[in-house]
């Protein structure tokens, strides 16, 4: 398959350095995954991490670990992916099971009703949903996880040169520690569960998260357990009157819940520069739109903007410090 190359000017001194994005279809990695096979992509800037210019941002070697929205696709963040390499981060953008929003739990009498549907597709299983009406069945090779180790592995024999393999154990498992894992809407949620149960470089969530309980009146419970990840590892960019998933009221009471509210006040994306007094939490109102209700043009262009490839000059500043900044 012939890669596709895409390049980005971040500085003057970083001119001319080319991305390349390639796409793989996860069956070409295990033959026992046999649905959601749109492809998974990487994103790569060998003159960093194979040539290691020294005119080049340094080699992080970290993975960027991308998850989309609910019906998403692996390409969605391509403006983000790419600034991403271009900043030395191998990256990966999955694809996974993600036809169903966490929505669906949103009504549920289960306290842990988030969680355990998260954790099927994230790890696999079987789990109840809308208090027991529904079942969602993932099977182990369909997940998150599984997905990862087979798209590393076939990504180390096929380019053994940029060193995929350094993101799995020696046991063949995921190397949780260095991986930054990143998210939209649905992806966000799972990036910041992953970031709960795994000490992870970082986790970044865009239009998210979003599993606020309805029935209950409350985040979802996920959020109050012990993480395994610091919290000043986790940042969180909005738009002000996103209402997809919950309320943006009630998205403020999960970030607070989560505990950024902690790290500092929410920064203003649209009027700060970086590093945003180091905040945690950054919130834009770009574009101003009208949100009718969740199902409106404009609440669908709130929820998408933070992340919209249309919007990456805008956002390049802020993508960057997301990236960037510098975490215990």
């Amino acid at each position: 398959m012939k890669p596709f190359h895409a390049a980005i000017l971040l500085s003057a001194a970083w001119a001319h350095a080319e991305v390349t994005s390639v796409p793989v279809r996860p069956s070409s990695t295990d033959p026992a995954i046999k649905s959601f096979d749109d492809p998974h992509w990487i994103y790569v800037n060998r003159d960093i991490v194979v040539e290691h210019q020294k005119a080049l941002a340094p080699d992080r070697h970290e993975l960027l670990l991308w998850l989309t929205g609910t019906g998403g696709r692996g390409h969605d963040a391509q403006g983000f992916s790419t600034l991403a390499a271009d900043l030395g981060y191998h990256v990966v953008t999955l694809m996974f099971p993600d036809a169903i929003p966490a929505t669906a739990c949103a009504s549920d009498s289960n306290p842990k009703a988030f969680e355990d549907f998260r954790m099927a597709i994230i790890q696999g299983g079987d789990v109840p949903y809308q208090d027991g009406r529904k079942t969602l069945s993932i099977a182990r090779p369909e997940c998150i996880e599984n997905r990862l180790v087979h798209f590393l592995r076939h990504l180390q024999r096929i380019r053994p040169r940029e060193d995929w393999g350094q993101f799995l154990t020696p046991a063949i498992s995921i190397k949780w520690e260095s991986i930054a894992v990143a998210g939209q809407s649905q992806g966000g949620g799972h990036a910041a569960l992953i970031g709960i149960k795994h000490r992870v470089s970082r986790v970044i969530c865009f239009g998210s998260p979003k599993d606020f309980n309805k029935k209950l009146a409350a985040p979802a419970a996920w959020y109050r357990e012990k993480s395994a990840t610091p919290k000043d590892r986790f940042f969180a960019f909005n738009h002000r009157q996103d209402p997809l998933g919950c309320t943006p009221e009630q998205l403020v009471e999960n970030l607070r819940t989560l505990g950024l509210e902690t790290l500092g006040a929410p920064a203003d994306a649209d009027k700060e520069t970086s590093p945003f007094h180091h905040a945690r939490i950054l919130f834009t109102s770009y574009p101003s739109v009208t949100v009718t209700d969740a199902f409106s043009e404009g609440a669908r262009t709130a929820h998408q903007s933070a992340i919209l490839t249309k919007n990456a000059d805008r956002w390049r500043q802020v993508w960057t410090y997301l990236l960037t900044e510098q975490t215990p």
